[in-house]
């Protein structure tokens, strides 16, 4: 049997970082991701696509799946790789509901290995509060077997033990707050007691629903200076910035900017090299569903020398 745990949270609450650091710490036992967005996960291992273009060998024995087929697709080509995963881990998207996501886990051959929630512990108490945003990280604190908090190295103890008793007192979470060590070392999530209803099935699309994505391509060189500069100047409906663009002051790297609705950050991902020539992409997602592209999102992706694309 195959554990498969699902990984959730709002919008930059540090998913993929732990994602990456959980591939970090295999210690030689076969995992595999599946992610939404392929691009930032392990994004200075080695890749080698396997030959069914779905599935993607890390150089440390992992493999990672996308979605872009199906979550059907993506765990049949993980129940039948060659040499066998032990533990899958799916990344939902950041308005998702991975309680739902968790379902699978009852498929034949796997076993269900929960749902965790990442909660950023910096701004998870000012989320839950926020126009258009609140509604949906409630729902997911709401929903989750177990609560990660993380950003934990930007707060001090009192304030984190403060963000613990406002889950538990005060918004009566039910879930199990663990800490990082129990969640890279394997701890076995015990499995989902929440009614898996369809009513809960139509919460996780009204939730997702609620928020509107662009993609904008670059290929120019952008400074990562003035691009967080740029993104914090979006309009406050902007939740969230993501993507990997080519440095202007080093057109020989490319660096990955994250910004979580407050703050704006940049790291250099690898070296660019050979694929210097390659687009630079950056998703822009916004709460509230938007029919046209908001003149902001325009106007950032034109003094980007870019388009906005679907």
């Amino acid at each position: 049997m195959i554990e498969l745990t699902v990984i959730g949270g709002y919008l930059g609450a540090g998913k993929t970082t732990l994602l990456n650091e959980i591939l970090d710490r295999t210690d030689g036992e076969r995992v595999a991701v599946i992610v939404n967005d392929f691009g930032t996960v392990n994004i200075d291992a080695e890749i080698i696509a396997s030959d069914d273009g779905r599935t993607w060998e890390i150089a440390n024995g992992c493999i990672c799946c996308d979605l872009s087929d199906g979550m059907a697709s993506a765990i049949e080509s993980i129940r039948t790789a060659t040499p066998p995963v032990t533990r899958i881990f799916v990344e939902v998207s950041g308005v998702g509901q991975p309680e739902v996501v968790a379902r699978w886990g009852d498929h034949p051959g796997f076993s269900r290995g929960g749902s965790l929630v990442c909660a950023d512990a910096t701004s998870i108490r000012r989320d839950v509060n926020r126009k258009w945003v609140g509604e949906t990280v409630l729902s997911q604190l709401r929903g989750a077997d177990r609560i990660l908090l993380t950003k934990t190295d930007l707060v001090d103890e009192l304030q984190l033990r403060e963000v613990e008793d406002w889950l538990t007192t005060q918004l009566d979470i039910d879930a199990e707050i663990i800490d990082r060590e129990r969640v890279l070392v394997g701890g076995q999530m015990r499995q989902s007691e929440h009614p898996t209803t369809a009513s809960s099935t139509a919460d996780s699309s009204h939730a997702a629903s609620a928020h509107t994505s662009w993609s904008i391509t670059t290929t120019a060189a952008v400074d990562p200076v003035r691009l967080c500069a740029l993104v914090l100047d979006l309009p406050e409906i902007v939740v969230r910035a993501k993507g990997i663009l080519t440095d202007s002051r080093d057109p020989d790297r490319r660096f990955l900017i994250q910004y979580d609705g407050t703050r704006c950050e940049t790291d250099d991902v690898v070296a660019a090299g050979a694929a210097s020539d390659e687009p630079g992409h950056l998703v822009v997602i916004a709460a509230g569903d938007h029919v046209k592209t908001p003149s902001s999102v325009t106007a950032l992706a034109q003094t980007l020398h870019g388009w906005v694309g679907d």
